[in-house]
C-alpha cells in the first residue's frame, strides 16, 4: 500500500498517536513555563532576599565572611536567599545552594560548639575568629542584642588591621588559612604578612572560660589569658568591666592591636625583648584611635593603676612633659611592656602617636627590626637619622604644638609666621 497516495490514512495515524506522544513528552510546569517567559517577582533570579534579616545587619553581614547566629536561620540557611515561591531555578539559584552548603561546613568545623554542646555566637573575619558570648550588652539604657554586639566587635578589630595595613604598607595578603583547618606555615619568610587568624573569646559564664582554657589551651588559669606570637589567642570571662558594649568593644580592639603586630612578618611577641614602648604604644594608640579614649592595660599584672585620666590624655601628657625636663625615652625603651605603669604605658601611645604623625614609613622597619630583636636606642637612630635626645626633644615639641592644655580635642600644629619684609 503507498502510503504517500493515502493522506486520509495518515491523518488516522497522526490522531492516534498524537495523545500517546504528549504523554510521552517532558512535563512542563506552569512556574517552568513563566520563568521562560519571566518571572516579574524576582526578575528571573529563582530567589528573593530572606525576610527574617534587617537591612543594617545584612550591611554588617556583608563584612564578614561567615557568622554563625545567620547560619542558625531556618528560612535561608545564612544565604540571606530564599527560593522564589512564584517560579523554579534562576541566575541565583545555585550561587544560593552554594552558599548553603559553605555556610552549612563552616559550621560544622567549629571545634568549641562541639566541645560545649552548644551553639556559640562567633563570626570569622579576614583577620579574626570572634566569639563574644556574653548576651546582650548594655549601651547607655538600651541593650543591645548578641548578634549586633558581635558584629560591632568585628568591624573594631578589622578596622585596626585595616589601619595597620595603612602604617605598615601592608600588601593585604594575609593571613594564610584559617587555624581551624590546620596548623600555620613552618619556617616560611614573609610568603603572607600574617601566619594565622587571631582568635578572641569572652564568655559569660567564667565555667565556660575555664573549661575551654583547659580543653584548647592547656591552662588552668581562670583569669584572662592572652597569648601572643604564634597563633594567637585571648579569652576572657565577662565581669564588671566588661558589661557595656562600649567595654567589650574597647577591650577587644584594644588586644586585637597587640595580637596582630606580634604575628606580623615573624611570629614573635618582643613586648619582653626591649620593645615594649613600641608594643604598649599598638595597644594604646588603636584603641585610642577607635573609640577616643584608651581604658585597658596591655598587661593587667604589670600595674596597679586602675585608671589614668579617665582613658583621656592629651592634656595630661602635654603637661606632664612641659612640668618634667628629664628625659623620658632613655629608660622606657628599655622597658618590658610588662614592668610598665600606666601613666609610662601614656607616654608609650604619646610617642607612638608623634611617629605615626610623622614618620610612618618608619614604622615598618622599626618593627622588623624589633623582631630580630635589635636594640631600641639603635632602631630609632637608624630609622629617624638622629640621636635619642634629638628624637625627644622633637617630640615633646609635637606634642606641645598639637595636644591641647583643656579638653582632649588635638589641634593643628601653627604655621611659622613670616617674617616682616
Amino acid at each position: 500500500m503507498n502510503l504517500q497516495r493515502t493522506p486520509s490514512f495518515c491523518r488516522v495515524l497522526l490522531f492516534l498517536f498524537l495523545p500517546m506522544a504528549l504523554m510521552l513528552a517532558p512535563s512542563v510546569s506552569a512556574a517552568q513555563q513563566r520563568v521562560r517567559v519571566g518571572c516579574k517577582r524576582c526578575k528571573d533570579h529563582g530567589t528573593l532576599p530572606c525576610k527574617q534579616h534587617k537591612k543594617e545587619i545584612l550591611e554588617l553581614e556583608a563584612q564578614v565572611q561567615f557568622c554563625s547566629i545567620a547560619a542558625a536561620c531556618e528560612d535561608c540557611g545564612g544565604s540571606f536567599l530564599v527560593d522564589c515561591d512564584r517560579c523554579e531555578h534562576g541566575t541565583s539559584t545555585k550561587i544560593m545552594q552554594e552558599r548553603k552548603a559553605e555556610v552549612a561546613a563552616w559550621l560544622a568545623k567549629e571545634p568549641m560548639a562541639q566541645h560545649l554542646g552548644r551553639s556559640v555566637p562567633h563570626v570569622e573575619t579576614k583577620h579574626f575568629l570572634l566569639i563574644v558570648d556574653t548576651g546582650p550588652l548594655r549601651l547607655g539604657k538600651k541593650r543591645i542584642s548578641n548578634h549586633m554586639c558581635i558584629h560591632r566587635v568585628a568591624q573594631d578589630v578589622e578596622r585596626v588591621a585595616d589601619l595597620l595595613d595603612g602604617h605598615l604598607g601592608l600588601s593585604g595578603k594575609g593571613p594564610v588559612k584559617n587555624l581551624n583547618d590546620g596548623p600555620t606555615l613552618e619556617g616560611t619568610t614573609a610568603v603572607s604578612e600574617y601566619f594565622s587568624k587571631m582568635r578572641m573569646w569572652i564568655w559569660e559564664s567564667r565555667m565556660d572560660h575555664r573549661n575551654v582554657m583547659s580543653k584548647f589551651l592547656n591552662s588552668g588559669s581562670s583569669g584572662d589569658f592572652k597569648m601572643l606570637g604564634k597563633n594567637p589567642v585571648f579569652s576572657v570571662a565577662k565581669e564588671a568591666n566588661f558589661s557595656t558594649l562600649p567595654e567589650v568593644r574597647r577591650l577587644f580592639t584594644h588586644n586585637a592591636s597587640h595580637m596582630l603586630i606580634s604575628n606580623l612578618f615573624e611570629e614573635k611577641w618582643f613586648g619582653d625583648t626591649t620593645g615594649g614602648w613600641f608594643d604598649a604604644g599598638v595597644g594604646h594608640w588603636y584603641e585610642y584611635f577607635v573609640h577616643e579614649l584608651s581604658t585597658n592595660y596591655c598587661v593587667e599584672e604589670g600595674t596597679v593603676w586602675k585608671t589614668y585620666h579617665d582613658g583621656k590624655w592629651r592634656t595630661a601628657i602635654r603637661k606632664r612633659l612641659t612640668k618634667e625636663a628629664a628625659p623620658f625615652l632613655p629608660g622606657l625603651i628599655k622597658k618590658d611592656t610588662g614592668l610598665m605603669e600606666l601613666p609610662e604605658q601614656a607616654l608609650c601611645w604619646s610617642f607612638y602617636d608623634w611617629i605615626v604623625a610623622n614618620h610612618a614609613t618608619k614604622l615598618k622597619p622599626m618593627l622588623l627590626g624589633l623582631k630580630a630583636e635589635t636594640p631600641s636606642r639603635q632602631i630609632l637612630k637608624e630609622a629617624l637619622g638622629q640621636s635619642l635626645s634629638k628624637t625627644e626633644a622633637d617630640w615633646r615639641e609635637w606634642v606641645q604644638a598639637t595636644y591641647p592644655m583643656k579638653g582632649d580635642k588635638p589641634r593643628k600644629p601653627k604655621k611659622p609666621k613670616k617674617g616682616r619684609r
